[in-house]
This record gives C-alpha cells, structure tokens and sequence, in this order.
C-alpha cells in the first residue's frame, strides 16, 4: 500500500523548520551509528565504560544501540515524525547530553584529562570532554526541539518509509558485525600511510603525540607494532620479533602498548623480548587500530605503510650483498 501524504502543516514556516531539524537529527544519528558501526569493538569498550551495560553485555548493547540509531535517523531523515520516533529520538539525544555533560563536569573536577576521547561519534571522530559537550549542546538541543515543530498530524501510516528505516537498521548492523573482519583500518582510524608522528596527538593545550612516545622514530627507518601483552599469540611472535631486531638492519623495531610500565617491565623480563616495549598512554594509542596487532612502518618520522597483524618481516630485511 503506498504511502499516503500526510496533511500539511497549518504554518509553512514552522513546517520547514521542524523539517530541517528532524532532517538534521537523523543526518546526525545515522553519521553516529555508522562511525560506530566502523569499529564495534571500540565501542563496546565504550558502552562498558560509561556503565551501559547493566542489561545486557557490552558488545550485544553496542549493535543494539547502532540498529536504534540507524533505524532513527532514517525515519527522521525520510520525514517520519509519529510520536513514537520523536520520543525515541529525544531520549537519545538527552542520552548523549547526559554521557557527555557527564564526563565534561568530570573533567572539570580533574577526575578525566582533556586527553580523554567521547565515543558518541566512535572513534572515527575525536572530542575532547569541552568538544563534546558543547557541540553536543549546540548541535543536539536546537534540532530536537525544532523536529517537534510544525509536525503533520494525522494521515495514513508510512509503511514504505518504515520498512525503510528498519532495513537501514538491519544492513548497518549487518556492516557493524563484519566490519573487523574488512580492510578499513586505514580510513577507520587516524594511522594510515602519510600521516606524522608529530601530528598523531591526543588533548588540547599540552599534546601528547606519537612522537613524544617514538622520538628516535623521527629519523630513520623504524617498524612498531601496536600490540597486547597479554595476547598469547603476540607472545608466540616475540621469537620471530627478536630475529627482526637483530636481523633488520638500518631499520629498529618498537613495539607499543597501552600496559602499565610494571607490566612492561614484567613482560620483557620473563618473554626473553630483546626489543624495546614503550608504553602509551591508552587515549593516544587506542584511536589508531581496531584490532592488535597493528603495525606500520615509519621513515623519518612519517608512516610509510600499515599492515594487520604483525609485520611482513622476510619483505624488511635488508637485501644480502651479491
């Protein structure tokens, strides 16, 4: 049954108005569901932080919440303004204040540094606590109010734009659940070939960079590895990674990882590593894979090339003479 054209509004202008805010809502809700939808995992770890997960566990609330925000903007995006899709949207949008004004009052009290990231976009898109909150405020309050303005009342029921909207829902989940398992990583996150050291930063004012944590990485030819200590397979590799240390040449490898120095020091210790473990800080690190191990190759302070996994060590060794 095709749909039906609602009633116009009583007022052309607040008609447009409430249109360009419930247009611009659902643009936004469905950018955020994609950007999450680009690296579930990390924003799982995000639900688990921000303690959403009282229900049900944090990577089934993460496709949860991506299929809800998907399936919002869509409707909002295609004129769907029932009742129903307004409140679903409203609360979402105060959701998002909440988590945000949450960790920006936080913030304030010096419990969370600038450093600290809001997953709201994923990790596609990088805000510090101030970022955040304000453009949350700025953003989310205007348009929220505006989508319940001048709504169309009455009319037969929209079932195409719905199945639509749902189908977005499904196939954005869909995405989020094979999205591990696709080579984005390059567009995914904010390590890819080109980018440098220096740039590489986290907080506002005083910066932490990849280069604070790599400074002899500015000159030469260096391979580091993204990686978790605790990971057995890692600790499988540290064999072949001891023979790229001592075979590779002109070219140092460095391995990096969010663990505390003790448990830097404890893993040198008893893995028999011969390579350097540096440690970073986790709002600096985190942003720049999906999945560990991630490696790159950097030459003179620039990212030359990435790779998933460990590195293609027989393709970095250097070439034997005749």
């Amino acid at each position: 049954m095709p749909d039906a054209v609602a009633p116009p509004a009583r007022r052309p202008l607040l008609a447009l108005l409430g249109a360009l805010g419930a247009t611009v809502l659902g643009a936004v809700l469905l950018f955020a569901a994609v950007t999450k939808a680009i690296d579930p995992a990390a924003f799982a770890e995000s639900v688990h932080a921000e303690g959403l997960d009282f229900v049900l566990p944090a990577g089934p609330s993460a496709l949860l919440a991506i299929a809800i925000e998907a399936g919002l903007g869509t409707a909002l995006l295609l004129g769907l303004r029932r009742p129903g899709v307004l409140v679903a949207a409203t609360g979402l949008a105060v959701l998002f204040l909440f988590l945000t004004g949450r960790t920006y009052v936080a913030h304030l009290r010096g419990v969370v540094s600038e450093a600290s990231s809001c997953g709201c976009f994923g990790r596609f898109v990088e805000r510090s606590p101030t970022e955040a909150f304000w453009q949350d405020v700025l953003l989310l309050v205007p348009t929220t109010a505006l989508a319940w303005v001048g709504r169309p009342v009455g009319g037969a029921r929209p079932w195409r734009r719905a199945a639509l909207a749902g189908a977005t829902a499904v196939a954005v989940t869909g995405f989020a659940v094979a999205a591990p398992s696709l080579p984005l990583d390059d567009v995914a996150t904010r390590l890819s070939p080109g980018e440098r050291l220096a740039t590489l930063c986290v907080g506002d004012g005083k910066k932490v960079c990849l280069r604070d944590v790599l400074p002899l990485a500015t000159e030469g030819r260096h391979v580091v590895v993204l990686a978790d200590l605790d990971d057995a397979a890692f600790a499988a590799a540290v064999s072949d990674l001891n023979r790229f240390a001592l075979d590779g040449g002109p070219t140092r490898l460095w391995v990096v990882t969010t663990a505390a120095k003790e448990t830097v020091a404890r893993f040198s210790l008893l893995s028999g590593a011969t390579f350097p473990v540096l440690s970073a800080p986790a709002p600096l690190a985190r942003p720049l894979y999906r999945r560990l191990p991630r490696s790159f190759l950097v030459v003179d302070g620039v990212v030359r090339e990435t790779w998933d996994g460990l590195p293609p060590f027989a393709t970095l060794l250097p070439t034997p003479p005749g």
